[in-house]
This record gives structure tokens, C-alpha cells and sequence, in this order.
């Protein structure tokens, strides 16, 4: 009875080598991505897939056993349920040419599981780790116990013992896999970060060391220049001329005041305030650049929102945010203001349907230097991400090509005292 039984081992390494192959050479950091197709990330899955059928282990007379439920439940759980069908269905179309004997049990049974990961996918991704393992594992308790029903109903009571020895390995396999999953998507996230505050690092030390040197000579030519756009004598050429240098030396200035506000992060005068009544204030103080660029702003705010933060910088970011939306949609494009509050955190979404992003331009957001506007800078952007941070959210992305972009403020609600 237990002749084969060591060979269930060799679908271990079935299950965990392509993950492992994955990461190392064909991850694009796009894993968990729910509304696109990650094809590298289904394609390790399809390849794990086919070996753990192709290659069953006999382990008694008849009696067949393989792994092919580790890659359904990875599809489902890490690539989305746009990735988890097209491994069901690869699944089933392969046990159907393989002959299976219970197929339309077996079509029957996943059907269900497909049921309850479709719905249980966005909870998933935002629990601990331990809570993810504890919920796999009742899943695979589940699938074990009904498995053993079954072997009772046929008669079979003599299978009920190796199948829960088999069943304890695919849940070692799978439990395995999750947590290479999820560490290995830990360093690279750490290690995404880490680039990150070393960007910022060197901009603040440059910033630090050559902002007031620069600021002095800039502000003394600018007091020159007014005194001489007061000069009688000049054109109305010369006189635009001197108002243009003007411009330029204050957008020099403002740039430079950037740089400083990334070298010195306010973390002062941090206040209960209420985001919902900002946030309309904002929405009202760029109606008139919405005009501008011929385009509508539409919101819909709860009210009563409250959070803790600075309210100059709060403002600051919702200005950059709002003002970028505008400027990423042609004439006749619509901007939409969203805030509402969810388990203890205010979601704040600003919507736009200009031209979108693609997912490395997305991954780019943030970091300084990096605009997809012709004359930004990006450290606007920079600094609305470092701003976030320092109030314990974060800033989310989504964006499509051709069909706009989604920026999601989460921050922790501020409770009434």
C-alpha cells in the first residue's frame, strides 16, 4: 500500500521549482495584478499544472494522486480571476482528454472551488500571513474531508488513511509555495523601497547643500529685473521680455522650494482635520484651471471625513493630484473626486479618463525626475507620495492606456475625541 507513496514527494518539487524559476528570471513585479493577464505567471502555472497530471503517482492499485489543485488555487489567489479560470479550464480540458473517469464529479467539485476563490481573492490579499496559511489550510481540510466522504460513500474506507497522508503533502506543497510567494514578494517590494530612499536621499543632500546658494543670486537678479521693468524708457518688447525672465526665475524658485521640502519633511503641526471640507475647497480653487483647460470636475464626497495631518501639505497633495488628472485628459475629459471611509480608513480617489499609463510608467510614480509630462520634474509627485507616507497611507495606482487613471489616497481615519 505504501510502495509509492515516497514518489508524492517528486510533485513537491514539481510545484515549488517553476515558482522558484518564476521569480528568478521571468518576474516583471506585475504579480497580483487582478484585471490584467499576467502571461509569465500563467504560464509557470500551466507548465506546473500539466507535469503534476501528466505524471500521477500510483499509490495503490488503480488509485491515482497528483497535485493539480496547488496551481488552481495560486492562479486564483495570486494572478487574479481572469488567471484562475484559464487554469480551471486548462485543467478540465486536460482531465477530459486524459479520460477521467469522474469528470463531471470532478467538473462539479471545482466549480464550486472556483465559486469561493473568485469571491474570497480580494479578502485574501489583505490579510497577514498567518491568517492567509490558516485560510488555505481550512480550504484544504475541506477538500480532504469531502475526498474521504466520497470514499466512504464507494465503499473505498480503505483509502480514507493514504488519502489524508497524500493530502497532508499537497498542504505542505502549498503552504511551501505561499510563503515563497509572498517572502520572496516582500524582498522585492523591500528592495523597491530601499532604491527608492536612496533616490531620495541623494536629492535631499543635493538639495540641502545648494538651495539657499542658488536662491540668493536668483532672488537679487529678480529685484533687479522689477526695478527695471519700471523703467520708462523700455518697449513693450523689452518689457515682456523681463516679465517672461521673471516667470521663469519665480518657476525656478518654486522648483528649488521643492527640493527643499523634500530635504526637510514636515512632520509638525500635524491637526484633526476635516478632509471633506478640504477636499471641496480644493475642487472649488481649481474650477477655474478645469475651465482653462476645457475640461469638468465632479465629486462625491462623504461627509464628515476626518484624518490627522498637516493641512498646508494636505492641501498641497491634493492640488498636485488633482491638477495632474486635469492636465492628463484632452479638452471635453471629465475629473472625478471620490472620498469615503472604509473599516477605519478614508479612501480618497481621483479619477481621470485622459490617456493612461502603462504599468512601467506606473511603477516609475514617485521617484524623482520621473514625469510623463513634457516640463514636469516629478518631485511634486515625490513629494505627495513622502507626504503620505508620513501620515501612515500610501498612495495606489491604476492606470490603462486610453481609458484614464485612478489615483487611491488611503489614510487611517481620525476617530471624534
Amino acid at each position: 500500500m505504501f510502495e509509492n507513496l515516497g514518489h508524492v514527494l517528486y510533485h513537491v518539487l514539481i510545484v515549488l521549482f517553476p515558482i522558484l524559476f518564476y521569480y528568478q528570471f521571468l518576474n516583471n513585479g506585475a504579480i497580483g495584478n487582478t484585471t490584467k493577464v499576467n502571461f509569465r505567471f500563467l504560464v509557470t502555472l500551466l507548465v506546473m499544472l500539466f507535469c503534476t497530471m501528466s505524471f500521477p503517482i500510483e499509490v495503490t492499485d488503480g488509485s491515482y494522486y497528483d497535485q493539480k489543485v496547488i496551481p488552481v488555487i495560486l492562479a486564483f489567489l495570486y494572478g487574479g480571476w481572469m488567471t484562475g479560470l484559464a487554469v480551471m479550464a486548462s485543467m478540465l480540458y486536460y482531465l477530459f482528454i486524459l479520460g477521467e473517469n469522474n469528470f463531471l464529479v470532478m467538473v462539479m467539485n471545482y466549480s464550486i472551488v472556483t465559486v469561493f476563490l473568485v469571491f474570497s481573492t480580494k479578502i485574501y490579499r489583505n490579510m497577514t500571513l498567518k491568517k492567509k496559511v490558516l485560510s488555505i489550510s481550512i480550504l484544504l481540510v475541506v477538500i480532504s474531508i469531502t475526498r474521504a466522504l466520497s470514499f466512504m460513500y464507494r465503499g473505498e474506507s480503505d483509502e480514507i488513511f493514504l488519502a489524508m497522508i497524500v493530502s497532508l503533502i499537497t498542504w505542505v506543497s502549498l503552504v511551501t509555495a505561499i510563503m515563497i510567494i509572498e517572502n520572496l514578494t516582500m524582498q522585492m517590494q523591500l528592495q523597491h523601497e530601499l532604491q527608492r530612499s536612496e533616490k531620495l536621499k541623494v536629492v535631499s543632500e543635493l538639495a540641502a547643500s545648494v538651495a539657499h546658494e542658488v536662491r540668493n543670486p536668483m532672488t537679487s537678479t529678480r529685484g533687479f529685473l522689477q526695478l527695471m521693468s519700471e523703467d520708462d524708457n523700455l518697449s513693450s518688447a523689452q518689457k515682456r521680455y523681463i516679465e517672461i525672465s521673471i516667470e521663469e526665475l519665480d518657476r525656478a524658485q518654486s522648483i528649488i522650494q521643492d527640493y527643499l521640502s523634500l530635504a526637510k519633511p514636515n512632520k509638525q503641526g500635524m491637526d484633526r482635520i476635516n478632509i471633506s471640507q478640504e477636499l471641496k475647497h480644493v475642487i472649488q480653487l481649481m474650477s477655474t484651471y478645469t475651465a482653462i483647460n476645457n475640461t469638468a470636475i465632479c465629486h462625491k464626497i462623504d461627509e464628515g471625513l476626518h484624518i490627522k495631518a498637516n493641512k498646508g501639505e494636505m492641501k498641497q497633495v491634493l492640488i498636485n493630484l488633482i491638477k495632474n488628472a486635469i492636465e492628463a485628459i484632452d479638452k471635453g475629459g471629465t475629473v472625478t473626486v471620490n472620498a469615503s471611509s472604509s473599516r477605519g480608513t478614508v479612501l480618497i480617489e481621483i479619477i481621470d479618463d485622459g490617456m493612461g499609463m502603462t504599468p512601467q510608467q506606473v511603477a516609475k510614480l514617485g521617484t524623482p525626475f520621473y514625469s510623463t509630462k513634457d516640463k514636469g520634474t516629478g518631485i511634486g509627485l515625490t513629494i505627495s507620495f513622502q507626504i503620505i507616507e508620513l501620515l501612515q497611507g500610501k498612495i495606489e495606482v491604476k492606470s490603462e492606456i486610453g481609458k484614464g487613471t485612478t489615483f487611491t489616497i488611503k489614510l487611517p481615519e481620525e476617530t471624534s475625541v
